[in-house]
């Protein structure tokens, strides 16, 4: 780390001494480290499907501490004398196994969870290390979640070993996955309307007006547990699914007190330190919050539908009103800097032992895209495509991501498990956009457009949730959960600029601004709100023996949503400006200079935009699903087989109702 490579970094040495203090043992730890005890905690998962096992016989051998497995096939063993043990698990329809070289510390907790092979006739019991243990869990898991054509997943794991910042970046490295502008996500090739997104299970609103689609960007990478993305429908999955399922879980607490914490900076050698457009700051927007200056004026806000029109004066302090800021700014890029901490574990609190996770992450990035291209298609003769309006520029954005969780769990027993879960996130992309080209409906008039956009948005959500084991082959999990989103994109403008010849000489003339025109000099407010309330619930009743994999689910679920949005545009214009007078900066145009109470220059008038509306929903859905499997040698193969044969049908059905010929099979 370069102390000259930020201004920032004796703030951020106050934090990390601050945090290293905090962390000091002395201050965080509440047990007592002398001690001669630790505790094992853990799960038992079922090798083939992934699922926790109930009921299973967990011993120490060397010191006869044990337990039997609770709801999701979680354990605790307390009491276990400090020092490395072995671990024996049994279950009936199970292989037994024994787990060795696991280090139990004095006064804390060691996390170790072990997979069991279904077995129809009971065998030896198998014996393995602790490390080898840890991967076979990943492996069953991650078998489970990347079965052909059904699930993909990304862990913990995988993003902290990646240099993605958010669930959007991780998104890329699922395969057959397209992640569009860096926040949304296509499945398969499918549009992103196909594909829904839930945050621990439940639905979450869209913060984008016209789309569906959540963006992943509003989720910062180290406040993730697993992404899962489902391909395949089946009964238990949204009604509107038709693409793909994406659910989005949040970190679970680790088995013993942990505080960690992090900053790192980047350097970018195309951006950092270099000179791009960016676009100017109000106020505390480094935090992802709007100034205030950014606001709708208060004066045009009063002249509502502007029926009866307003009067010249009442335009002038709008034009006055509005925040002088039309042009990008040519500045350096400043470095990358994140940074995050987590504070989790396991402690008595009243008598009972409560889990707790508290993290926080914040990031800022300068980011510069040159060279793009903008322009429009026009059908041409003979079937051909014509590309008109063409447009290149530069777009400098500068771009903050914050969020913080807190997940609450508790056990009462070894059969209902309860939890608490909240978080929020918010992101604010800064953004100025300078470009060049030619407008087709003005006979190819050279135009220069410039472009200043500010955007927030924010994601919240609480959920209580509880599962249960009712007996050894039953099951129940039930959640209520209140999400909402917000996004605001308040004072855009956009102000165009002709690029003409002097009619007599030819000579190029000084960029002037395009006054004549309602698209000339415009203003936009857009913001958006959703909020949802749902209940879930879920029944599962096992059939047979674990071997058969014969299972009955039930369940249901009820929302209601509420949604509006709301878009304001205002378009400035005027015709009495000389060619001296538009050729200035627009920053000097609008200073006031022709806004005076007598003056009888501008024109100020609403543009219709669309994309302002009211909405709600409410659902009531419940769903019926028997799971069996004929074998491991049939089951995989009919996975493979089912989509084509699906895509096949489909294909067959759009012929025959098109009236054209069947291909030759």
């Amino acid at each position: 780390m370069n102390p000259s490579s930020s201004t920032n970094l004796p703030r951020y040495a106050i934090v990390l001494a601050f945090l290293a203090a905090f962390s000091h043992p002395e201050l965080l730890s509440a047990q007592n480290l002398s001690g001669r005890t630790g505790r094992v905690v853990g799960r038992v998962i079922d090798a083939q499907t992934g699922a926790g096992i109930v009921g299973v016989q967990l011993q120490v051998p060397e010191t006869g501490a044990g337990t039997l497995s609770g709801v999701d096939g979680r354990y605790l063993i307390n009491g276990v004398e400090a020092g490395r043990i072995s671990l024996r698990v049994e279950s009936l329809g199970y292989g037994s196994k024994i787990v060795t070289g696991i280090t139990v510390p004095a006064g804390a907790a060691v996390e170790q969870n072990v997979s069991l092979e279904p077995k129809a006739v009971e065998l030896d019991a198998i014996e393995v290390s602790a490390g080898a243990e840890r991967g076979s869990v990943n492996r069953a898991l991650d078998q489970q979640r990347t079965a052909n054509a059904i699930v993909n997943a990304i862990t913990a794991e995988q993003i902290s070993r990646s240099p993605d910042g958010d669930a959007a970046a991780a998104m890329q490295r699922v395969s057959g996955v397209t992640v569009q502008d860096g926040r949304y996500v296509s499945v398969r090739g499918l549009g992103e309307r196909y594909t829904t997104t839930s945050l621990n299970g439940a639905r979450i609103p869209s913060p984008e007006p016209e789309r569906k689609t959540v963006p992943l960007d509003l989720f910062p990478a180290s406040l993730l547990q697993t992404i899962t993305t489902s391909k395949t429908f089946t009964p238990d999955q949204p009604g509107d699914f038709s693409g793909a399922q994406v659910d989005i879980q949040t970190r679970e607490f680790p088995a013993q007190r942990q505080l960690v914490y992090s900053l790192n900076i980047g350097y970018n050698d195309l951006v950092t330190g270099r000179h791009a457009p960016f676009a100017p700051t109000v106020g505390g927007e480094w935090f992802g919050f709007a100034g205030k200056q950014r606001q709708i004026p208060a004066v045009v806000r009063q002249a509502g539908t502007f029926e009866p029109p307003p009067s010249q004066a009442d335009m002038n302090r709008m034009v006055g009103a509005f925040r002088n800021a039309w042009s990008a700014s040519s500045e350096a890029g400043a470095p990358n800097v994140s940074g995050g901490f987590s504070l989790g574990g396991a402690d008595p609190v009243f008598g009972r032992r409560i889990a707790y996770l508290f993290s926080g992450t914040y990031s800022r990035s300068d980011e510069v895209q040159a060279d793009q291209i903008r322009s429009q298609a026009l059908a041409g003769p003979g079937g051909t495509t014509l590309e008109i309006d063409r447009f290149r520029g530069t777009t400098g954005r500068t771009s903050v991501l914050w969020g913080g969780l807190v997940n609450l769990s508790t056990l009462v027993g070894q059969s209902s498990r309860f939890a608490l879960n909240a978080t929020y996130n918010r992101t604010a992309d800064n953004e100025a956009r300078t470009e060049l080209g030619a407008s087709e409906n003005l006979g190819e008039l050279p135009l220069r457009i410039d472009r200043l956009r500010f955007v927030e948005r924010s994601v919240f959500s609480g959920q209580i949730k509880g599962e249960h084991e009712l007996r050894d082959n039953m099951r129940a999990d039930w959640s209520i959960t209140a999400s909402g989103v917000e996004r605001n994109e308040p004072d855009r403008s956009e102000i165009v600029y002709a690029i003409q010849q002097d009619p007599a000489t030819g000579a190029p003339l000084a960029p002037s601004w395009f006054s004549v025109s309602n698209e000339g000099a415009v203003r936009t407010f857009g913001a958006l709100t959703e909020n949802s309330v749902e209940a879930a619930a879920n029944y599962l009743i096992g059939l047979g023996d674990p071997v058969s994999q014969r299972s009955l689910r039930l369940g249901g679920v009820v929302r209601a949503t509420n949604r509006d949005a709301n878009n304001e545009a205002f378009s400035i214009s005027t015709s009495r400006l000389d060619q001296a007078s538009r050729e200035m900066a627009p920053e000097q145009i609008f200073d006031g200079r022709y806004s005076d109470t007598a003056d009888n220059v501008f024109r100020v008038s609403p543009l219709s935009q669309g994309g302002s509306y009211d909405a709600e929903d409410r659902l009531a859905a419940g769903y019926a699903m028997l799971e069996f499997s004929f074998g491991e040698r049939i089951r995989p193969r009919l996975v493979r087989v089912a989509p084509q044969l699906l895509d096949s049908l489909c294909r067959h059905v759009s012929l025959l109702l098109s009236g054209a010929p069947l291909p030759a099979t």
